[in-house]
């Protein structure tokens, strides 16, 4: 890469770090602003359609499923070339359904997202962790995931309230606009580099990890899925849809604001990120058990959602520490989390289908935090030991070149 690669979990930040994590949070934009305005209804959508929860869910593992064929191929990729081609496949889904004549239209999408999520996010995270450092990372990460908040907690509101209007159809022609605006202006970013990932010969030096990634994956199935089909079978309108997504946006604001000031104010995170597992895991079997009272599910979802917002960045950031450079970092968290999803969502289809709601399921994902509280920590402690042991030869097989 131009001007010298910076290991993953490295002490010191590349020089001009703030100015490339700038651009690279406008990009973004963009891509969030679909994100929370027009991909996350199309569960929604695909339900006005006339798909039933099985149908949804294919699509739902269309995506993953696709993406945990894609990514063994991206081996060599230009970064921000990659993520220009991401965008081109996320604004091809949306056209995708813009009209929708047959079911299929929507699995054919979930595809398209399954090379998506390789082609952008591997690389986009790949560069972030090159830029940053042990230790700004935490805060850097806090500071992403607080953009993705701030946007969720207006764009959904109003996107329900444009559906009631006028439906679908304009919600998708503004987040494709918005999408091509953002792909307009990667073209004024400098060059980010060359990632190169041999997965089969990195995947071994990632094990330590895998329990932890694995966890995390599959809560998120088990939310990703299991929220906009609890709205649907609540038989939710695009108003009520949209508040629900809002309301997660602000408590995501609020748990930013909180991981941010503990990474700014104190040395160790394992504290803050076992109560925040824990406490998502109590509240996610809270709102299986309190699934007949609306009040009580949404609130236990919710809370469930403030505490996993302050878990991922640090967990991220744990990732980078562990991984022996951030291409194979980045890899190997998406591959691993997707199967993860890919699990998730087929035990909300299963809860559904014996339950006729989502209970198990959401036990199923409050175990997945406890276990990742757990993974932490033993991550943590084998990570304090080989500290202890002195470093070791750098023997990475992946790279940035």
């Amino acid at each position: 890469m131009e001007g010298g690669i910076g290991k993953a979990g490295g002490g010191t930040a590349r020089p001009g770090w703030r100015e490339g994590l700038r651009g690279m949070f406008l990009f973004q934009v963009a891509n969030s602003f679909a994100e929370q305005f027009g991909w996350n209804f199309l569960f929604l959508y695909a339900a006005r359609s006339g798909l039933d929860y099985n149908g949804i869910a294919l699509y739902f593992l269309a995506e993953f499923g696709s993406c945990i064929l894609f990514i063994p191929l991206a081996r060599r990729l230009d970064i921000l070339k990659a993520m220009r081609w991401g965008l081109v496949l996320r604004i091809a889904a949306f056209a995708l359904v813009l009209h929708v004549a047959w079911a299929g239209q929507f699995y054919i999408a979930g595809i398209l997202l399954g090379a998506f999520v390789t082609l952008f996010w591997i690389p986009y995270n790949t560069r972030y962790l090159e830029l940053t450092s042990d230790a700004n990372r935490a805060q850097a990460s806090a500071a992403l995931f607080s953009l993705f908040a701030v946007l969720g907690a207006v764009l959904p509101v109003l996107s329900g309230t444009v559906i009631a209007l006028w439906g679908f159809r304009p919600v998708i022609l503004v987040s494709i606009a918005v999408l091509a605006g953002g792909l307009a202006f990667s073209f004024r970013l400098p060059p980010a580099g060359i990632m190169v990932v041999d997965l089969r010969a990195t995947l071994p030096c990632c094990r330590r990890l895998l329990p932890l990634l694995a966890c995390e994956g599959l809560w998120q199935g088990v939310f990703w899925l299991g929220v906009p089909l609890g709205l649907i079978l609540r038989n939710a309108s695009s108003e009520g849809y949209g508040a629900f997504y809002t309301m997660l946006g602000l408590l995501g604001g609020v748990a930013s604001l909180v991981a941010g000031r503990w990474s700014d104010r104190q040395k160790s995170r394992g504290p803050l990120v076992v109560g925040a597992a824990l406490s998502g895991g109590a509240f996610s079997l809270a709102a299986a058990l309190f699934r007949a009272d609306p009040a009580a599910w949404t609130l236990s979802m919710g809370m469930v959602y403030f505490s996993t917002y302050i878990l991922f960045p640090f967990t991220f950031t744990v990732v980078g520490e562990r991984s022996p450079d951030p291409a194979t970092a980045m890899t190997v968290r998406e591959l691993v989390t997707s199967i993860g999803r890919v699990l998730g969502g087929l035990i909300v289809v299963l809860s559904i289908r014996l339950t006729g709601g989502l209970p198990l399921a959401l036990g199923a994902g409050g175990l997945a935090l406890v276990g990742l509280a757990g993974s932490y920590m033993m991550t943590r402690r084998k990570g304090a030991g080989r500290r202890a042991q002195g470093a070791r030869p750098d023997r990475r097989r992946a790279k940035l070149a």
